[in-house]
């Protein structure tokens, strides 16, 4: 395409050198510029932007968009776009560049703080029962009919989200579940896509050390629905909320278009009549927009009703059939990482799950202790270089909720490993919680908390102080297979850790 034509003037764009450059491809990673690709250049430090200008250049870009500065450069061959604001345009660039399109693809935007990937595994295994394949794009990666296309950001920059739009429509899929974080809705990532419903999950507390106050975070939410959503080209856009949760009530009273709400108060369209929850799974009876409906899923805990609810809301919306809905959700094991048991015969339930946050943590807690658990254990850090107040929350959750906690390491990153855990401490000593010694726990059931830094030698603590009839819930890290320490990305596993401290208690 012509360089004039992927950049929209409105968003004060100026050329200097050849507007009518020939673009082959689109770019905001300097080291996967090729010959004709047209190079967006992000980084807000102007040492890292003039380092990307030159990579790009010397890589054969065509084109440049910056919001400035390069006059300070030698004048390259390349065209110059100055623009003040290069990621809007970059969405809109990607959207023309794919021909946008999520305007013939149902696509489904989930965002809120909590349950987002669990929610769209769950969407994309109904519309894959209804009419395979789907797409499914998150924090798991990008998929269409299970074939992997990405694995980066939850919410990708505007470029990768259009090119994996583009392969879903081009594999023949109807329908996408796409995760929609707060951060890619403040940076402009999804702001040139057109959808057909936009769900919200509900508001805990996360990404303050990027919003800065939790007020900031909500509003980042809010816009997607009465900004963004409003702007589809899509006919009957559906906003979807929890109905039983107070942002999710102030959501749908500030949205205008048509609102379905979910939740377990009996003022939502879709509601559970009745529900068992165990280990083996969840059985329901739901009212779905007025219709009674009989459904079962392999999901634990009272924490996945809400994200069958969700799923079936989204159902409704589109009008899939009843059976397709049964189906999927009876077919979908989850996410990975999300309440995932690791096989343990005869022994303690261990769960491993992504529980980052403390209303995340506080969910996956109060479910499994639904469960009927002789005894909860439970093992937790908190990453560095995060958003800190969340620290000793995290632990007043812990050890409110859990018999005994196990306070670990999760992803430190730059900051001090027992730094993080006595923040984390911190709101266990606000309980007069008991810390015992290692050996203490590794037997007769006592009650309180013990501090192991090494992850995997907590794991063990755990494991070996759980016995029958207990659960184990390791939480934090999930899908992930990395620890990041420093610099260094080590290799480490929740689940494979797991696994192999269960084989060697055998």
């Amino acid at each position: 395409m012509r360089l004039r034509s992927l950049l929209d003037l409105s968003h004060g764009v100026r050329f200097y050198g050849n507007a009518e450059a020939d673009v082959r491809a689109l770019s905001c990673d300097s080291r996967a510029v090729g010959p004709g690709c047209l190079f967006f250049a992000l980084a807000r430090d102007p040492k890292q932007r003039r380092l990307h200008l030159q990579q790009a250049l010397s890589r054969g870009a065509c084109a440049v968009v910056m919001s400035g500065g390069w006059e300070e450069y030698a004048r390259p061959a390349a065209t110059i776009v100055e623009c003040e604001q290069p990621r809007l345009a970059m969405a809109y660039a990607a959207s023309r560049f794919y021909n946008a399109p999520s305007k013939r693809i149902d696509l489904v935007g989930i965002t809120g703080t909590s349950g987002k990937t669990t929610a769209a595994c769950l969407a994309a295994a109904v519309f894959e029962a209804e009419s395979a394949p789907a797409g499914l794009i998150g924090t798991l990666g990008g998929f269409v009919g299970g074939r992997r296309l990405y694995a980066g950001l939850t919410t990708p920059e505007a470029i990768d989200l259009e090119s994996q739009l583009d392969a879903v429509e081009r594999a023949g899929a109807r329908r996408a579940a796409l995760e929609v974080s707060s951060i890619g809705i403040a940076e402009g990532r999804v702001e040139a896509l057109h959808f057909k419903i936009g769900v919200f999950t509900g508001l805990g507390r996360d990404h303050l050390d990027y919003h800065g106050e939790i007020a900031d975070y909500f509003a980042a939410k809010l816009r997607f629905f009465t900004e963004i959503l409003p702007r589809s080209d899509r006919p009957d856009t559906v906003v979807i909320a929890r109905g039983d949760e107070p942002y999710g009530r102030r959501l749908l009273e500030a949205v205008k278009l048509r609102k379905l709400s979910f939740g377990l108060s009996e003022d939502c369209d879709v509601r559970p009549l009745a529900f068992k929850a165990t280990l083996d799974g969840i059985q329901a009876e739901m009212w779905v927009c007025g219709r009674k409906l009989a459904l079962s899923s392999p999901l634990i805990g009272k924490l996945n009703l809400l994200n069958l609810l969700a799923a079936a809301a989204i159902c409704a919306a589109l009008e899939i059939p009843a059976e397709a809905l049964a189906q999927g959700l009876q077919r979908c094991a989850g996410a990975p990482g999300r309440a995932e048991p690791v096989p343990n015969p005869g022994g303690a339930t261990v769960l491993v799950d992504y529980a980052h946050k403390p209303d995340a943590l506080e969910m996956i807690l109060n479910s499994v202790r639904a469960l009927a658990a002789r005894r909860l254990v439970c093992v937790f850090g908190c990453g560095g270089d995060r958003d800190a107040g969340k620290r000793p929350l995290m632990g007043e959750i812990a050890g409110r909720l859990a018999d005994l906690t196990v306070v670990t390491s999760d992803n430190p990153r730059s900051e001090d490993p027992l730094a993080i855990i006595r923040q984390i401490e911190s709101g266990l000593v606000s309980l007069n919680a008991r810390k015992l010694l290692s050996a203490q726990a590794l037997g007769g059931g006592h009650a309180g908390y013990l501090v192991e830094p090494n992850r995997r030698k907590a794991i063990e603590l755990a494991l070996r102080a759980a016995g029958a009839g207990d659960i184990v819930v390791i939480a934090g890290k999930g899908h992930e297979a990395y620890q990041q320490v420093g610099d260094n990305k080590l290799d480490f596993d929740d689940r494979q850790v797991a696994r192999e401290v269960l084989s060697e208690l055998k």
